[in-house]
């Protein structure tokens, strides 16, 4: 009975799976490890470097970023190694089908000519060049304009706010086209006009986003302890606003690119996008609508690679949202 009650008030003194009592000089207490506690258990890197491995970590975006390089690649480089100039008139060439061998050059035309004879492959990546010169470009113009505005917009608040977002509305009213009518009438018809007509207008959308997340994060922690060492405003935004938007931006940016291209495309089909005998998508949509029930692959070849380009900036954009957006880090 005193053995039972020896055993139950030590318990680390029996062990009952081996039967037999466990000498206590066979442990050794070696106490905290130091060297240990003070390691490092993740190597020290930088936001953007976390951001890029994990979007190298991707195969959508990946693929989608191989698919724009691409494009890029071609709309640089392949009209200038083509045979054929891509304002060539043959009448009598015309409506041929694809891996057409002419005559003149003794050199196929891989998607056929229209109907004016001129060569749709070469049209389609000089279409390329300038439909995503225009889209590039007033993403670009648009973002910047509205991260700026945005920002201060936001970050200040009160009355600054106030007279900013009105300006935003004011200019929201004014519908698009009249703008580009107006442009057209003083301005020639070109790349230049439809950048700056779009870029008048076009950055609203992303202001607005850009001040409701400022608003969002205004009084978290990070902010007021920056503001506390003496941070200035326009550090406090591009070093603490700018990576927590960074998502966000990315997100609207890539919409917005394939969003321009269908502009562009729309507004050459009205006849204000570019000037003849200049080629881009929209264009060659609109020829290709006028036959469609005879050759239909001529409407076919631009909408195939305007959908391309837009599917390859909407997946890349949800990837890279996910990438650069600083609650999922790990």
């Amino acid at each position: 009975m005193a053995n039972e009650q020896a055993q139950t008030a030590n318990p680390v003194a029996s062990s009952p799976a081996a039967g037999k009592p466990i000498d206590p000089s066979e442990f050794e207490w070696v106490g905290p490890n130091v060297k240990e506690m003070e390691t490092i258990s993740r190597p020290s890197i930088s936001f953007w470097k976390d951001a890029f491995r994990r979007l190298r970590k991707s195969r959508v975006a990946i693929v989608c970023l191989v698919i724009l390089a691409l494009l890029v690649l071609g709309a640089v480089f392949l009209p200038m190694v083509s045979p054929f100039d891509f304002s060539r008139q043959n009448v009598a060439f015309s409506n041929q089908p694809p891996m057409w061998v002419d005559n003149e050059t003794s050199q196929p035309h891989l998607f056929g000519t229209d109907t004016l004879g001129r060569d749709i492959w070469v049209r389609i990546w000089m279409g390329a060049r300038v439909s995503l010169t225009v889209a590039v470009a007033v993403a670009l113009i648009d973002c910047l304009i509205g991260i700026v505005y945005g920002g201060v917009s936001g970050y200040f608040g009160g009355m600054v706010d106030n007279v900013m977002m009105r300006i935003v509305e004011i200019i929201s009213g004014i519908p698009y086209l009249i703008i580009v009518m107006l442009l057209m009438v003083v301005l020639p018809r070109g790349i230049g006009t439809i950048i700056i007509a779009y870029s008048i207008t076009g950055w609203t959308g992303m202001a607005r986003l850009v001040r409701g997340q400022v608003l969002a994060l205004r009084h978290q922690e990070f902010l007021i302890a920056a503001e506390s060492m003496g941070a200035r405003p326009a550090r406090i935004i591009a070093r603490h606003l700018a990576p927590n938007l960074l998502s966000l931006i990315v997100v609207n940016v890539t919409l917005d690119i394939p969003n321009v291209i269908f502009t562009e495309a729309f507004l050459s089909m009205l006849g204000l996008g570019i000037a003849p005998p200049q080629s881009s998508w929209g264009i060659m949509a609109n020829d290709g609508i006028a036959v469609f029930q005879v050759y239909p692959m001529q409407l076919v070849y631009p909408a195939v690679f305007i959908s391309i380009t837009m599917l390859a900036f909407n997946l890349l954009g949800d990837q890279m949202r996910d990438a650069f957006d600083p609650k999922l880090r790990r």
